[in-house]
């Protein structure tokens, strides 16, 4: 199997591929065969087929069917234009046999010459030419016996066609396995450079050879020729006289009505043709026309009767039945018709002149006063209708004007001319104005013209159309050229085996020779190259010291060139300081005291000194170099870590920066795992929440969050999990040890590796207690009633607004409700004002006891309270609340061991759903209806109304 093809795809198109190869090599080999063969002197497909099968094996006959039958398709479709049943089957014969040919011929080189080959070895190279000719037998004899049985090849063609068939094969297989090697062959290296050496001058002398064939093939087709063109000069000069002869015919006739007195009968007609029909049997009918004008048309019917009883002027219907001639302004009715038969006799009386292609040519013969002929046309005959032509030559007779005409059938009066030669000439008579067919014998569709002559005849031009047939190619064909072909294209194969030979043997010397130089180099390459892409420096010292070795990345670290490194000490270079720059004595040196110890080093404490003064941090390995026994050297390996040494470094700094920030920072701060258990907190953050360090790590955020701020608090923590978010900020509620609640202000990220994966939480706690202890101050001085805690004026109006706004979309009412105490100044002059204050804490208890939490009870001022129903679902509730709230003061109001019996005022004012009232009218209605209800009596409400 060849490499690449380990997927379906692959081996897909490589079957596309090899079908597309076997039918455009097949195409090109067949135009190297000599007309009419089935066979080539070359059949390239063939050698492919086999080849293929014996590198890819038994994979590659599917394709090999398919291309050859739709080779065969194609060739069966060129011949003839059109797919048939036989050429279907002969496809399927060829493409069967060529399989067999190639899967016998791919295993038996499979058993012979193992694969991969070389395929130079002089035994195998011989026993391929040896056996090729018996694989061919296969597809020549399967194929040549199927033609013979289809009778497409005759007895006498057999031994040509299977010899030819066979050569083309062998000739195939011995020119196309090689190249096909070149292509696919493994070993591929082999076969790659072969390339140049065997197949560019195989491919240069088949190029020739073909070349030669092409013009030996054209100079016998011209020897073969000769003879054609001979017999078509002969044929076209026949056709030249018969047509000529033929207005001769009709000049002479027309005497016979111009220049006797009397009246024609047919009779005289017959007696007069008689002797030119005997002369040219090849003409149908020899008719005269007569011209009869329609006044005329009866007694020419009459006059006519006498000799043909039933004689009637017709013409042909639609349904191909005779009808009586339409009137027009005159006829040319079928009058006499020699030979009279009684087929004939059927179309007596037919009216040329009620058909346009018969008509036109009768004007055309009267106004040319010569002899004119119709286009192709079907004519109607005794027998029915049949191709043909009508001569017609102008008579102006003694009574009538009129016509004679010469009935001209193609098959008869052309075919009577062709027909001796017919299986040698492919013909074709064409009218040149309508390029229309005339007539027609072709035994080979694509023949190509070889002979063309143009001829006049009557007023038409007409062009003749010579071409060999397959049989005359057959009876004068010449092998000179096939066996020139054949010959040299085996001298091709020969050429190629041996230059295979050659290259092999070439190849196998050259192989041995670089395998010897490969074993020589392979050690010092092998070192070499692994020195060299290492990514640690590699230098090596002998027992002085000195540097014997060094690779590319040892310079590029320590800034030196090579040349100036070899046989230098290298501790005197670049090894002379410690890292705290004191000398660093050479007995001291742990590198070099490797080869008195005997013992490998490894290191990261030591410094090397670039050429520019800079010092190389290094991890180092020394190792001594022991040969026979004796330490002779040291192998020091070293990598540069500067870098991780300055990041360590820096990672210390940091870690000691950051331990500074957390334990002195005025705020908060703690690492938190990711199941939300303190990790690491500061001092800050334990005077906050009251534990001390040890206590805090121990618990967990979960434990100390207020219970109505952790489920948001966990959302955020998902949030930062599931990497939605990457911090957040919130003020939420912590548990104080003691149990003391304290605001703070949380700001939480997250930390996550170089993977994303995160780690843990870094949290910042500010304490805010104070701050929002000062803020829920002020708030409740801006919105709220100092004395009864109730919402304000200002709160009143912003809630106002809010309900205000909605009413035109809303699908319910509001209501608003102004309540006024009834002779409160009079409480407050006689009872003092702390019991008034009293009173209005008591009204404001039992007025949000008459109201649903979405309502808003508001005291204005003064002994004024507004109350806001934002939604009604009848217009009535406003009422029902009114009565409730004047049944909420009916027991009176305890005031220091005293009862004191109060009454309110309501006014009611309803804005329903959809209303377009402003605040300021709303307001103004409530309060116009509660003195409505003051003015009633007190203690009761009023609604207003509009």
């Amino acid at each position: 199997m060849l490499p690449g093809l380990s997927t379906y795809r692959e081996r897909i198109l490589f079957s596309l591929a090899l079908v597309l190869i076997y039918i455009i090599t097949g195409k090109l080999g067949l135009m190297l065969a000599v007309p009419p063969g089935y066979a080539s002197a070359i059949f390239p497909p063939a050698g492919i087929a086999i080849a293929v099968t014996f590198v890819v094996g038994l994979r590659a006959l599917p394709a090999i069917f398919v291309g050859s039958l739709m080779l065969n398709l194609w060739v069966g479709y060129s011949g003839s234009h059109h797919f048939s049943w036989i050429g279907l089957a002969v496809a399927l014969l060829i493409a069967i046999a060529s399989t067999l040919q190639a899967l016998c011929g791919g295993t038996w080189l499979r058993r012979k010459i193992s694969y991969p080959t070389t395929l130079d070895a002089p035994r195998e190279v011989i026993s391929f030419l040896l056996y090729a000719p018996l694989i061919c037998l296969v597809s020549a004899s399967l194929s040549v016996a199927g033609l013979f049985a289809l009778g497409l090849v005759d007895q006498q063609s057999v031994v040509t066609s299977w010899l030819s068939w066979w050569v083309g094969d062998f000739l195939g297989l011995v020119v196309m396995l090689p190249l096909t090697l070149v292509v696919l062959g493994q070993p591929r290296k082999l076969w790659r450079k072969r390339l140049h050496t065997v197949a560019v001058p195989m491919l240069i002398l088949f190029a020739l050879l073909v070349l030669a064939f092409i013009t030996a093939s054209k100079w016998e087709r011209k020897e073969s020729l000769t003879e054609f063109e001979g017999l078509a000069s002969q044929l076209s000069e026949q056709l030249r006289v018969r047509l000529e002869s033929q207005e001769a015919v009709l000049a002479q006739i027309s005497a016979l009505f111009t220049y006797q007195q009397s009246d024609v009968r047919q009779e005289d007609f017959h007696n007069f043709v008689k002797v030119t029909l005997d002369k040219y049997p090849m003409i149908y009918a020899l008719e005269w026309v007569p011209k009869v004008s329609h006044a005329k048309r009866d007694s020419f019917i009459a006059e006519m009767q006498t000799e043909f009883p039933g004689f009637e002027i017709k013409e042909p219907g639609a349904d191909n039945q005779w009808h009586p001639a339409r009137a027009r302004s005159y006829y040319f009715p079928l009058t006499y018709i020699e030979p009279a038969t009684v087929q004939s006799q059927r179309v007596v009386g037919f009216d040329l002149a009620s058909m346009d292609n018969r008509k036109i040519t009768l004007l055309q013969a009267f106004k040319q006063n010569r002899a004119v002929v119709t286009s192709p046309i079907k004519l109607y005959v005794g027998s029915g209708r049949q191709d043909g032509l009508l001569l017609m030559y102008p008579v102006h007779g003694h009574r009538y004007d009129g016509v004679v005409q010469t009935v001209l059938i193609s098959k008869d009066f052309f075919g009577a001319l062709f027909s001796r030669s017919q299986s040698l000439l492919n013909v074709r008579l064409i009218e040149k104005e309508s390029q229309a067919v005339l007539y027609a014998a072709t035994t080979d569709q694509s023949s190509d013209i070889v002979f063309s002559r143009d001829f006049r005849f009557g007023d038409k031009h007409y062009r003749l159309d010579l071409s060999p047939s397959a049989r005359y190619y057959a009876q004068h064909r010449g092998w000179q050229s096939w066996s020139m072909l054949a010959v040299g294209i085996f001298c091709t194969g020969l050429v190629g085996a041996i230059l295979l030979m050659g290259t092999g043997y070439t190849a196998r010397v050259v192989a041995q020779v670089n395998e010897k130089t490969l074993a020589l180099k392979e050690s010092a390459a092998r070192f070499q190259e692994i020195t060299d892409t290492l990514g640690e420096g590699i230098y090596v010292t002998d027992m002085s010291g000195l540097i014997t070795f060094v690779n590319p990345e040892a310079l590029r670290l320590l800034g030196w060139r090579k040349h100036d490194l070899l046989g230098k000490n290298a501790h005197a270079l670049f090894h002379y300081q410690k890292v705290d720059h004191s000398h660093y004595a050479e007995h001291e040196c742990l590198l070099c005291n490797v080869m008195n110890s005997g013992q490998a080093l490894k290191t990261s404490d030591e410094v090397l000194w670039r050429r520019d003064g800079r010092p190389i941090h290094i991890d180092v390995t020394s190792v001594p170099i022991v040969r026979d026994g004796k330490v002779s050297g040291a192998v020091v390996v070293f990598d540069d870590i500067s870098s991780r040494k300055k990041t360590e470094s820096a990672l210390r700094a940091s870690e000691k920066s950051f331990r500074e920030i957390m334990e002195f920072a005025p705020i908060g701060m703690a690492i938190v795992s990711l199941e939300g258990r303190f990790t690491k907190v500061n001092q800050a953050l334990c005077n906050i929440v009251g534990y001390s360090n040890d206590a805090l790590v121990a618990t967990t955020f979960q434990e100390i969050t207020h219970p109505d701020d952790l489920a948001t608090d966990l959302d955020y923590v998902q949030q930062l999990l599931d990497d939605k978010i990457n911090a957040y900020q919130m003020e939420k509620r912590y548990i104080r040890r003691d149990k003391a609640v304290v605001w703070v202000q949380l700001s939480v990220s997250i930390f996550r590796d170089e993977e994303n994966a995160p780690q843990y939480f870094i949290a910042q706690i500010e304490d805010i207690t104070a701050r929002k202890h000062q803020y829920d101050e002020v708030t409740q001085e801006a919105y709220f009633d100092a004395l009864t805690g109730l919402p304000n004026r200002r709160m009143l109006l912003s809630r106002l607004h809010q309900v205000h706004a909605r009413l035109p979309h809303a699908k319910q009412a509001a209501a608003l409700l102004f309540l006024d105490i009834d002779h409160f100044k009079q409480i407050n002059d006689t009872l003092g004002h702390d019991v008034g204050d009293a009173i209005l804490k008591e009204v404001s208890t039992r007025l949000q006891g008459c109201l649903r939490q979405s309502d808003t009870v508001s005291r204005l001022g003064g002994d004024e309270f507004v109350i806001l129903l934002p939604e009604l679902t009848q217009r009535d509730d406003a009422e029902h609340v009114a009565q409730k709230i004047l049944n909420s003061f009916v027991l009176p109001v305890q005031v220091n061991e005293r009862s004191v019996h109060i009454g309110v005022s309501v006014g009611v004012a309803v804005c329903a759903a959809g209303g377009q009232v402003a605040v300021a009218e709303w307001m103004k209605q409530a309060d116009t209806a509660m003195y409505e209800a003051k003015g009633a009596g007190r203690n009761g409400y009023h609604v207003y109304s509009a």
